[in-house]
């Protein structure tokens, strides 16, 4: 019973944090460590994020005409321009995953690049013009946000929270902004995710553990894609803000508790 609790929560946390601008490696490696729990898997781990690959390829899928034909031009980011957006990540990742793995998942440094990262979005927000749009992107505008993503290789900078802010110091608005990051997380969770299914060894799978990653995936959907529709619809309102502060209260938490 408690590893089926801890499976859904991980699942929901995983579907929050996904794409909003808090971090969801930060949370998946704190949540546990702070309530003691075991590591929960490979291969739920898998599951977990292949929920949110599926939930944000469908909400594409279902709003691709209607996204198209207002403000969200899909065609603009091309599937040259995805590789372009994915391919810094991509590359330092490959170079570095091991130092990260071994040397960058403390509480320090997440604590830290938590509150980093707020303070800078905070900055970026209030001070940027925000006047471009998705049809305005061109290939040094996504490898420049492809090269802000990289830094999400380091845990507790958030994927979503970094490419929003290089978009932004680029002058795009914020919806265009969060279009971008939603866009580019497909190639990342999916590479990284077939790279975790590389790395399991599939002897260990019983019906058990099957049964567990099918939960997994539907919570990890079902939450992923009702948070991608509303944060994207009504980040005009709220702004960042909202986000920031509770990055900054967590990471000081962090520090003051944990360290």
């Amino acid at each position: 019973m408690n590893e089926l609790f801890q499976i859904i929560v991980l699942s929901i946390i995983q579907g929050i944090t996904e794409f909003l601008p808090i971090s969801s490696s930060a949370h998946l490696i704190l949540i546990p460590s702070i309530l003691g729990w075991s590591d929960q898997g490979i291969f739920l781990d898998v599951s977990m994020h292949f929920g949110s690959l599926l939930a944000v390829s469908y909400y594409f899928l279902r709003y691709e005409n209607k996204l198209a034909n207002t403000e969200f031009p899909l065609n603009y980011l091309c599937k040259e321009k995805i590789i372009i957006g994915s391919f810094p990540v991509l590359f330092f990742g490959f170079i570095f995953y091991d130092h990260i793995s071994s040397n960058l998942r403390s509480i320090e440094i997440i604590s830290i690049f938590t509150i980093l990262i707020a303070l800078v979005l905070l900055l970026v927000e209030y001070f940027g013009k925000n006047k471009k749009d998705i049809t305005d992107i061109t290939n040094i505008d996504i490898l420049i946000i492809g090269l802000f993503q990289s830094i999400a290789l380091i845990p507790g900078t958030s994927r979503s929270a970094i490419i929003i802010i290089g978009a932004l110091l680029l002058g795009y608005n914020k919806k265009s902004s969060i279009v971008i990051a939603l866009i580019l997380a497909f190639p990342v969770i999916l590479l990284a995710m077939l790279y975790e299914i590389y790395l399991f060894d599939f002897q260990l799978i019983n019906i058990d553990i099957f049964l567990k990653s099918i939960l997994a995936i539907a919570i990890s959907f079902l939450v992923s894609f009702y948070v991608i529709k509303y944060f994207i619809y009504y980040i005009n309102r709220t702004g960042f803000y909202p986000f920031m502060i509770y990055r900054i209260i967590l990471g000081v938490f962090l520090l003051v508790f944990f360290i």
